[in-house]
């Protein structure tokens, strides 16, 4: 059975500098991540994990760097030679070989910005759920990356084993263009945020660098949107994350920004 091609982007030689060389796997095509060392937030993973989704442990992650990003965060510790490097074309079923080969709990898909590939994930996440039934599949979502359609999302509804992380980088023109280098989609971020809770997709919420004004903000237009018991829950599963200074960022622009532009 022919399976999809993902564009795996190596992790870049600032990236290097802060990954431990016991983590770094198949030569620096991935590597893998333990939460509760990471800390930052990233700590509250597994406890967000077995709220979600009644799977405890899941701090041990598999991180893939998929191509491309919408995005051009300053702070970016992938930094642009993570995102558009020179990618490796890679199978669905090589994706699995490696992840059943790291040993670990987690199948982190991120980028760059992973929801760019959104309509190849249903034949990873089916054949992750066949394969790995006691693992989780994560992946992180923008929200401005382009319209979710209702094939995807219902996709995802569908799902045992997955939970997704919606980023989010501003809420206001002034602050999205600050963290990310690029206009805030406003529009297309609620419509998308809206899709996501109709089709009962199982995410949480992180803030970066993000006010806590416009935080507060935020969970007000939620409580207008929706009812106020799925706003509070998707408040109580949610968290900020701080900038840290990591020895990557000097080196975020080693690279034009969007080399190529071609996500397939």
């Amino acid at each position: 059975m022919n399976s999809e091609k993902w564009k795996v982007v190596p992790l870049s030689d600032a990236q290097l500098l802060d990954v431990n060389p016991s983590d770094i796997l198949h030569g620096g095509l991935y590597r893998r991540c333990d939460t509760h060392k990471g800390g930052n937030g990233y700590d509250k993973f597994p406890e967000i994990c077995e709220r979600m989704l009644g799977v405890a442990n899941m701090h041990r992650h598999f991180v893939v760097q998929l191509y491309g990003c919408n995005l051009d965060c300053p702070y970016c510790y992938v930094t642009r030679a993570g995102v558009w490097g020179s990618p490796q074309l890679v199978s669905t079923n090589d994706l699995l070989y490696a992840f059943q080969y790291s040993r670990q709990d987690v199948f982190h898909l991120m980028g760059g910005a992973p929801a760019i590939h959104l309509r190849k994930w249903p034949e990873l996440i089916e054949r992750f759920e066949l394969v790995f039934p006691t693992s989780v599949f994560h992946s992180d979502l923008l929200l401005t990356e382009r319209r979710y359609s209702v094939q995807e999302l219902t996709a995802l509804e569908m799902s045992r084993r997955v939970l997704l992380a919606v980023n989010v980088k501003g809420l206001t023109d002034e602050e999205h263009l600050r963290n990310t280098r690029k206009v805030f989609r406003e529009k297309l971020f609620w419509a998308n945020f809206v899709r996501l809770v109709v089709h009962n997709v199982k995410f949480y919420v992180t803030f970066t660098n993000v006010s806590k004004e416009n935080i507060q903000a935020f969970w007000v237009i939620c409580e207008e949107l929706f009812d106020y018991n799925v706003a509070q829950e998707l408040r109580r599963n949610s968290y900020s994350i701080d900038l840290i200074d990591y020895k990557a960022v000097m080196f975020v622009d080693s690279v034009e920004w969007g080399i190529e532009h071609d996500y397939s």
